[in-house]
């Protein structure tokens, strides 16, 4: 690991110094916890996968895990923050040494990542106040969730699958953003022995039985239907949740970066579809 790489590294842990004006925000759910915590009007570009209507407006500057220093340094930014998976690596050493400095949010999938980087961020950016009142609006959500998977007898079996033109069965495991969602929801993922994005064979796939499969809405646009989907992945059809047309769509954004605001709201929205009985008791 070289020098400058620990440099940006090291930034998690300057909470006594306050980020610089001009922003660049790399990343979903930070652009979505920089809006929250306000400061969107600091923020100087976002990149692609930033699409709300607070940040509309600003330049983009590409996907995040594929940055160009020349463009990021063209808008004369004083921060860039994004999380782990935002690179390349050498975009990053290039900012670095052209004096911008470089905040790495980390993208652990648990809520105790999300309100610790809410207070990082909270610190950094000198909105402790803000931090504080979303962090309270969080613990109410996820005791929310947590206490509804409590009342759930039977928890149902989900599987994400990533699609693509391949046809391949690619399913979330454990330490992913979707993961953590699902389980959030109270349901139960058949793929959890499995670490990160693992492709399954066609045995593997069935043995796991899903009552209900989640997708990605990014994903969803190419097939738009049920029966185009099946006709896509035939396997779906022998499946529990293929049988019921059991298929969600989550926004795709809620998975990038880690476990994120955005990532509680869908896990509430799948707690509704999913367990309809406790949709009263969320807010």
């Amino acid at each position: 690991m070289n020098k400058v790489w620990i440099s940006v590294c090291c930034l998690l842990l300057s909470f006594g110094s306050v980020a610089g004006d001009r922003i660049i925000s790399a990343g979903a759910g930070v652009t979505e916890l920089l809006i929250a915590l306000d400061k969107q009007d600091d923020l100087v570009a976002v990149d692609l996968t930033s699409r709300y209507p607070a940040v509309s407006k600003l330049p983009v500057v590409g996907y995040h895990r594929q940055l160009s220093a020349e463009g990021l340094l063209s808008l004369a930014p004083d921060t860039l923050i994004g999380s782990s998976e935002m690179g390349p690596q050498s975009t990053l050493d290039l900012l670095v040494q052209s004096g911008v400095e470089v905040l790495v949010l980390p993208t652990e999938t648990t809520t105790k990542n999300l309100l610790d980087t809410i207070t990082l961020l909270g610190d950094k950016l000198d909105r402790k106040v803000q931090a504080k009142q979303l962090i309270s609006k969080l613990e109410h959500d996820i005791n929310q969730l947590e206490k509804n998977q409590q009342q759930i007898n039977t928890p149902k079996k989900m599987l994400f699958l990533l699609l693509n033109d391949k046809g391949t069965y690619t399913a979330a495991g454990s330490n992913t953003t979707a993961h953590s969602v699902m389980t959030l929801a109270g349901a139960v993922n058949p793929a959890a022995e499995l670490n990160s994005y693992q492709a399954l064979s066609a045995e593997a796939f069935l043995a796991m039985a899903p009552e209900s499969i989640l997708v990605s809405g990014r994903h969803w646009k190419k097939y738009q239907d049920l029966d185009t989907l099946m006709a896509a992945m035939p396997l779906l059809a022998q499946t529990p949740a293929g049988r019921n047309k059991a298929i969600y769509v989550i926004d795709g954004k809620a998975l990038i970066g880690g476990l994120g605001l955005n990532s509680i709201e869908q896990a509430k929205q799948l707690q509704r579809k999913l367990y309809p009985h406790l949709s009263a008791n969320l807010d």
